[in-house]
């Protein structure tokens, strides 16, 4: 696996190259100081599989650079890592894509758990904000319900999560938009959820990879 870093501290990026190190197997890490950095390693360094991603760089601030390298590398896993703790931050992030946002005060353990989770197919989120978007409690628990979804359903949710949006989801799996339009549908009544946000969020504190 090789996962691209993108932080404009140095010292911060020697920390991450070592904590990533604690991964089995263990990864190839590219470094990138700014954003037109990563831009480039993105287009030059075949391979990269996530990108780890602060939010304030030198040359880019908030949830557009998320956008730019999305634009460059939409296949791309791009994970935000920044000491961020805005809710609405964090869910912008989310709702344009990133599949997980870990912040700066997350200990070694829950960074890597995230990783290993996001690596896995899954999306990972704060406690915090988790805990928020909770829905009433339920006599079925979350992964019952994900578990209840057919194999297309949740092929389509996997797409979802990876921000994908309907006419690509509708060509890779050679189904018809109407068709995803359907499955979408059937998905969020499931699941209980009223749109595409929070059926990821759903999934995020399910925490079960659907792939």
């Amino acid at each position: 696996m090789k996962i691209l870093i993108v932080d404009d501290h140095a010292l911060f990026r020697s920390g991450m190259v070592h904590l990533l190190q604690s991964l089995t197997p263990e990864p190839d890490v590219v470094e990138s100081k700014s954003l037109s950095d990563a831009e480039v390693a993105l287009r030059s360094i075949a391979g990269i599989d996530m990108v780890l991603l602060d939010l304030k760089l030198d040359d880019a601030v908030g949830v557009d650079s998320l956008l730019k390298l999305r634009k460059v590398a939409p296949e791309t896993p791009i994970v935000v890592l920044s000491g961020e703790h805005d809710s609405d931050v964090i869910l912008r992030c989310i709702d344009n894509g990133a599949m997980g946002f870990i912040t700066k005060s997350a200990t070694h353990d829950e960074l890597l758990s995230a990783i290993r989770l996001i690596v896995a197919g899954g999306v990972y989120l704060p406690r915090n904000v988790t805990v928020m978007h909770n829905r009433p409690a339920s006599e079925r628990t979350d992964v019952a319900l994900l578990a209840s979804l057919s194999d297309r359903q949740r092929e389509v949710l996997a797409y979802l999560l990876q921000g994908k949006p309907n006419k690509t989801i509708s060509n890779n799996m050679d189904i018809s938009q109407n068709t995803v339009k359907a499955h979408l549908s059937a998905i969020f009544r499931t699941l209980g959820a009223r749109n595409r946000t929070e059926a990821v969020y759903f999934a995020a504190r399910a925490g079960v990879p659907l792939e």
